[in-house]
């Protein structure tokens, strides 16, 4: 007869599996590739972002997948072996910025400053620049629209920073849902988002990855790929997002119920990750940037006239736009 512990094992992996199962019978709609990506930061209240992203790093390789590591510079900075052992693993190691601020709150030179030193710091680690940037918060909003060529002029690729809907923490309401070019040449990624009645969410990231329920994740996948032609699937979570064991802090960033919001729900993370990565396969960015940025539209605000994107455009980033035109050959 098994033991108490070895039963309580055994039930929770049981759990375990069930869950992993719901989330992959909820996503099965979605296409075949897509991109894991991973916010590499820390959180307070935890024991920081090298256990739980090692976690992550053993997920893809269970699954045989590959991944996209934005990291940090601070935990460059702390801990270097950390982002070797991600660039060894075969994932590409990108930048989440120099600080964890919103990029309006930086400003050009400052930012440009920064940026230098981080992405210096991540080359010297892995051996060749980064290719790829995020904003934290997905903060590349009207407000910001000085960073897309800063990040150009810094040599990035890419940028994955916008989340094309409101938010109440950063957004960009009216921005195309599908990968698009700057007039800089930068490629801009959004964020794939679903509609819940006038919401856009984020639904495959962080927060609301964990907290939907399993039927809204389905529905909102079905509706995702109904929608045909409607850019690079990705999905985002952070190290946090599995530390259970983290206790409860109000993050200086947020107020008591977004920080409460952040911090509970941990554990079905997982599963809904297993569940996503089940029959699927995750290929990085940079891999992925010929493929993506042969259908990508060039599009930028009219000056002046940042308010006049929203709905009636692009149905808060979920649908066509009058104003996207082909890239210049």
């Amino acid at each position: 007869m098994p033991s108490r512990s070895g039963t309580h094992t055994y039930q929770r992996e049981s759990g375990r599996t069930r869950a992993t199962e719901r989330a992959a019978h909820g996503f099965a709609a979605l296409p075949a590739l897509f991109t894991f990506t991973v916010d590499v930061e820390s959180h307070p209240g935890g024991g920081g972002a090298a256990a739980p992203t090692r976690r992550l790093l053993d997920l893809l390789e269970a699954t045989g997948s590959l991944g996209t590591f934005f990291v940090l510079d601070e935990v460059a900075r702390a801990d270097p072996a950390l982002v070797r052992e991600i660039a060894r693993r075969g994932h590409e190691v990108a930048s989440h910025g120099h600080t964890h601020r919103h990029l309006a709150a930086e400003g050009p030179a400052a930012f440009r400053t920064g940026m230098v030193a981080a992405q210096r710091r991540l080359a010297d680690l892995c051996g060749q620049a980064p290719l790829g940037y995020r904003a934290p918060y997905f903060s590349l909003t009207p407000a910001a629209g000085w960073a897309p060529g800063v990040l150009a002029e810094l040599g990035f690729a890419y940028s994955s920073s916008i989340l094309p809907a409101r938010n109440p923490l950063a957004g960009w309401p009216g921005a195309p849902s599908r990968p698009f070019r700057w007039a800089c040449g930068l490629l801009e990624l959004p964020v794939p988002v679903g509609r819940i009645g006038p919401l856009a969410l984020p639904f495959l990231g962080g927060m609301y990855l964990r907290w939907l329920p399993g039927w809204r994740l389905r529905s909102l996948s079905r509706d995702w790929a109904a929608r045909g032609d409607s850019g690079a699937l990705w999905s985002y979570c952070h190290p946090y997002d599995l530390d259970t064991a983290a206790r409860l802090v109000r993050r200086a960033d947020t107020g008591r119920l977004a920080s409460l919001m952040l911090w509970l729900n941990r554990r079905s993370t997982l599963p809904r990750l297993q569940g996503l990565l089940q029959g699927r396969t995750s290929v990085p960015f940079a891999a992925r940037l010929g493929e993506i940025g042969a259908s990508a539209v060039a599009w930028g605000p009219r000056e002046g006239s940042e308010a006049k994107y929203g709905a009636d455009d692009l149905g808060e980033g979920l649908g066509p736009s009058p104003n996207l035109t082909p890239p210049k050959a």
